[in-house]
């Protein structure tokens, strides 16, 4: 009984740690980038590089096409990630992480794998060491550009946030001309 416990007292604090990640990214952010217009971020580590994904994907409104380039993952934010396209909030995920996400957090690799391929969706691993967000819907070109990797971020970390068609289009070529596999 004592585990059991200790089980619910780390999903609340990490419920509660989430909620607190998402008012610190709304407080910085209320409102979308006009088009052709960037917003520069310096991040404290109050949240994680993926917390802009839910938070963008509530301002559009609508569902979103969603690629994403990161070097590693924590659980959560893989499990948001498939909690989000399960929503409809994205209509797609194209998804690029590290070799090092893959030997070094195999769990976590193993359940966005998974995940990923459940929902028809697409994945790769290679040496990648990029972290993008690229979120199109609603009129919308969204592209994240950060320092960070999709985990927990106590630093202080980087973002540019663009409504850029153009820089929407030169990050989502590259990605699409991954060889993809499957």
């Amino acid at each position: 009984m004592p585990e059991g416990r200790r089980l619910l007292r780390k999903k609340i604090k990490r419920e509660f740690k989430r909620a607190g990640n998402l008012k610190a990214v709304a407080e910085i952010l209320d409102y979308l980038p006009d088009p052709g217009s960037s917003i520069h971020v310096i991040g404290n580590g109050r949240y994680d590089f993926f917390d802009w994904v839910p938070h963008l994907t509530g301002l559009i409104g609508e569902p979103c096409q969603g690629y994403f380039s990161t070097w590693t993952m924590n659980r959560d934010n893989v499990l948001e990630l498939l909690d989000l396209y399960d929503k409809g909030r994205l209509s797609s995920i194209t998804m690029i992480t590290g070799i090092y996400f893959k030997r070094r957090e195999s769990s976590n690799y193993a359940t966005l794998l998974e995940g990923i391929q459940a929902r028809g969706q697409r994945y790769m691993a290679f040496w990648n060491h990029t972290k993008i967000i690229l979120l199109e819907g609603g009129g919308y070109s969204l592209a994240v550009e950060g320092s960070a990797n999709m985990t927990s971020n106590p630093r202080l970390e980087q973002y540019c946030i663009s409504n850029d068609r153009a820089l929407f289009e030169f990050h989502r070529e590259w990605i699409e001309a991954m060889p993809w596999r499957g």
